[in-house]
């Protein structure tokens, strides 16, 4: 069941991000790394929360599932 989880690569996602980015000519050089970084950071620590959660919802799903079973399983058993 976890081969379907949905892991996105933080660095990856957040280097695509800033690479569209594009330098304004009032906006100095410095402000602009600011910005760049900025944005970097924001998005490389959310995709690492999304992907903590996307896991997190797995597993919870999984002992769900399994706990889903069991009750069916005694349902039957002591209501033939």
């Amino acid at each position: 069941m976890l081969k379907n989880k949905l892991e996105i690569d933080p660095n990856e996602f957040a280097m695509n991000l800033i690479k569209g980015m594009v330098k304004q000519p009032e906006v100095t050089n410095q402000r602009f790394i600011k910005e760049q970084l900025t944005l970097y950071l924001e998005s490389y620590y959310l995709i690492k929360d999304f992907n903590n959660l996307e896991t997190s919802q797995f597993e919870t799903m999984k002992d769900k599932q399994i706990s889903e079973l069991f009750d069916k399983m005694l349902i039957r058993r002591f209501n033939p």
